[in-house]
């Protein structure tokens, strides 16, 4: 916010908000809505990833994950998708992942929640464009990225890094940005990335552990 301001870009707000509070979210939602007026574009990003065996997760660790993860989904695009709707204008950006295309192992939940993300987005599209008889103008694109460099991925160890990807938050970023201005419906980044994990599923079912070095992830 403050690096932001000193380059003179002064209409900028930001919020406290936990997104796997439905409640909080509607709160600040309508604080926004008061403040600084409609929501044109909704990126979902907010993720963790405590990666270990599904035994040694604890019950409420796993609500966690599925909370920020998945649920947190659900609760802005309810808050915000209607408004746009209305508007016949808008734009929501989920985040999922490199994990959807395949299971990671001790990435049980991670794994689980970026899959449903995927159908989640591919679903509320296909209802909005049913619905509206292919008229509706409000737009969806899935993100699948491969590695970021931030604390989420610093356990990460990819057998085959260049089929993965690894990214810094800022180019990430930027290539977000580009494929939500393009209207990809999906984009993964390395941009083959879907491409090579469809053809692989179809011929070798443990490409999960030949992916990754499973040793390498946390208990």
């Amino acid at each position: 916010m403050n690096k932001i301001k000193e380059m003179g870009k002064s209409l900028v707000h930001a919020y406290r908000c936990d997104v796997s509070d439905k409640n909080e979210v509607f709160k600040v939602a309508a604080k926004v809505k008061k403040e600084v007026g409609d929501v044109s574009i909704l990126i979902n990003n907010a993720g963790i990833a405590p990666l270990r065996t599904l035994l040694n997760y604890d019950i409420n660790e796993i609500s966690r994950v599925v909370d920020v993860n998945l649920m947190a989904h659900y609760w802005t695009m309810k808050t915000f998708l209607p408004n746009m709707i209305e508007r016949n204008h808008g734009h929501i950006v989920a985040i999922s992942s490199v994990g959807a295309l395949y299971g990671i192992p001790h990435g049980t939940i991670y794994s689980a929640t970026k899959i449903a993300i995927r159908a989640l987005m591919e679903s509320v599209s296909e209802e909005l464009r049913m619905y509206s008889k292919g008229k509706s103008s409000v737009k969806f694109t899935t993100i699948v990225p491969g590695i970021v460099t931030t604390g989420l991925a610093k356990n990460a160890r990819p057998r085959f890094p260049w089929l993965v990807g690894t990214y810094s938050a800022q180019h990430i970023a930027s290539l977000i940005i580009d494929a939500q201005r393009r209207d990809f419906k999906e984009k993964s980044f390395p941009s083959y990335s879907l491409l090579i994990f469809a053809i692989l599923s179809r011929g070798q079912r443990s490409y999960g552990e030949e992916v990754f070095k499973s040793k390498e992830y946390g208990r």
